[in-house]
């Protein structure tokens, strides 16, 4: 169930939705595309509100979910791609070698001949995704779109879709467990937590804001430099390896590096920037106390 959720996403932006399973991710892109009515509110694109009902805008809209198929069960690929074709009334000589580059792309040629039911899932996600960018649309939602592949593959499809929406202008909202993927292809985030958005910014924001905190490990000292005129969060050394914690904002990574190099010789320097995936644990960690001091501010209100 979604909650007092609001946002707009400007034309040819690039956003992910992130958030725990269940959060409310999927239910969100199928109120989007009109599957799911909101009990209030709207959804509006290109002036309307009603987007399910007009069709030059819904042609508009592409929508590809690891649970829930576009292809038709009981017939060959083929024939799903040529009424698709027919569908969104494609021309047919350019839909023809655009499906021949897709399907090449893809490697799902040798599925032609074959029916949906006879694929594993990477094998039909694939063939989702081609069924999806075959009508170039303007609006693009992909949700968990990588189940099932290899990690070859996944590494080729996230190729393409960071070349397409580069070259095409597309409008693209994007969802997975998968954070790095989230990076590759978005420059916002919205967070979703229990229905309710809890976050909305870029990237970088909410890296800066919630997990500031970059990490050198430097090997091979031939002594410890002193760091007392350095604005660190703080440094250990254990064996050989010299760690140390620095805000970003506080002071530059060659800045340190500068430093250290003047005062000893090293012989390895690894840099580990902010995870994204544990700064999303600290945002629901911070959002938890928030919710747990308000419901104890209220049991604290109604006590005699």
């Amino acid at each position: 169930m979604l909650k007092d959720i609001s946002f707009h996403i400007a034309e040819n932006e690039n956003v992910g939705i992130i958030g725990l399973n269940g959060a409310g991710k999927t239910t969100l892109l199928d109120t989007i595309a009109g599957m799911v009515k909101p009990d209030s509110g709207f959804i509006r694109s290109d002036g309307k509100e009603s987007v399910i009902e007009e069709k030059t805008s819904l042609r508009r809209f592409a929508y590809v979910s690891g649970t829930r198929s576009q292809l038709w069960e009981a017939l060959k690929l083929k024939d799903s791609f040529d009424n698709c074709i027919s569908m969104y009334r494609l021309n047919r000589r350019d839909a023809a070698k655009r499906l021949a580059e897709l399907a090449e792309t893809f490697e799902i040629g040798a599925f032609m001949e074959r029916t949906p039911k006879g694929l594993s899932l990477g094998e039909r996600m694939r063939c989702e995704l081609v069924y999806a960018l075959l009508t170039q649309p303007g609006i693009l939602m992909l949700d968990e779109v990588m189940n099932g592949l290899d990690v070859s593959m996944k590494y080729r499809i996230m190729q393409y879709l960071e070349r397409y929406k580069n070259e095409s202008h597309v409008t693209m909202i994007y969802t997975s467990n998968q954070l790095t993927e989230v990076e590759k292809l978005c420059d916002r985030v919205l967070l979703i937590d229990q229905g309710r958005l809890i976050f909305d910014g870029t990237m970088a924001r909410i890296i800066k804001h919630f997990s500031p905190h970059y990490r050198i490990e430097i090997r091979g000292l031939d002594r410890l430099p002193d760091f007392e005129d350095l604005p660190i969060e703080k440094y250990s050394l254990d064996g050989e390896a010299l760690t140390i914690i620095y805000d970003k904002q506080k002071i530059g990574t060659v800045q340190i590096l500068s430093h250290v190099m003047e005062k000893c010789k090293i012989r390895d320097v690894k840099l580990f920037e902010p995870n994204l995936e544990d700064t999303i644990k600290k945002i629901y960690r911070g959002q938890q106390i928030k919710m747990s001091i308000a419901r104890r501010n209220e049991r604290e209100k109604w006590k005699i």
